[in-house]
């Protein structure tokens, strides 16, 4: 595998505003603190370039617009954060679904829009992996003393709607891939647990919750994981992984 040989790292970061059932979306609130910090250093490490955007919650034009920022940023990784409520660590998804269905959690987006049973790409293949070292950023992120784990299920909403989409536009375009050999640079979603502002809510009691501050200390963590990833030819570390109690 080809290792990145480039002066200075750069991540495309999305967020969605409120949603659903969410009107505090915390992949919002991480976004907006990583516009206050576009440039990443840190001992014998390189420089992290961090482009962070809002993307529409629409099923119909969230894709569109993750996809035109790829292109326009040329970013070496993508991380796309969505909220899951009643999580109770971070998430890093394994798998997007190409399937849509917003009606079982009985929640449209903001445009109204509530798709059942339709593809998110027609002639799309049935399922996508995302390509983020999924193994070394749990790891690490427990290291650090954030609670961490690997998802198999991005749900059938929104979250796995785009994160399934964006994998499919770099997985079909040569812009978003990497050295003679064409690897897919790493693209992925991780899941954030409701802010304490939502689970304080009366009708929200007893769910989880995680703060905004530390919800931004994982995804920076995990954008370091990526970047040592990649330094280091694209090996994701070859150690266990165990789960318990993933919802």
């Amino acid at each position: 595998m080809k290792t990145f040989n480039k002066d200075k790292f750069k991540v495309l970061v999305t967020g969605f505003g409120p949603y659903g059932n969410t009107a505090i979306n915390p992949s919002l609130a991480v976004v907006k603190k990583l516009q206050t910090m576009p440039i990443l250093t840190k001992e014998n490490t390189l420089p992290i370039e961090i482009v962070s955007r809002q993307v529409s919650s629409e099923f119909n034009k969230c894709i569109k617009e993750t996809c035109a920022y790829i292109d326009e940023f040329h970013p070496d990784a993508v991380i796309m954060l969505g909220e899951y409520p009643g999580r109770s660590m971070i998430t890093i998804e394994r798998v997007a679904i190409n399937y849509n269905d917003s009606t079982r959690y009985g929640v449209k987006d903001e445009a109204g829009y509530a798709p059942q049973g339709t593809k998110v790409v027609g002639d799309g293949p049935a399922a996508y992996f995302s390509t983020l070292p999924l193994r070394r950023i749990v790891t690490e992120l427990r290291a650090c003393g954030i609670p961490a784990d690997i998802s198999d299920s991005a749900g059938t909403l929104m979250c796995n709607h785009l994160m399934y989409g964006a994998l499919h536009h770099v997985h079909s375009t040569t812009k978003a891939r990497v050295g003679k050999q064409g690897v897919v640079i790493p693209v992925g979603w991780i899941h954030l647990p409701a802010l304490p502002a939502m689970a304080a809510k009366e009708e929200n009691l007893g769910m989880p919750s995680m703060t905004a501050e530390l919800s931004t200390q994982a995804v920076l963590t995990a954008i370091q994981s990526i970047t040592k990833d990649l330094q280091s030819g694209n090996t994701d570390v070859d150690i266990p992984v165990k789960s318990r109690l993933l919802v």
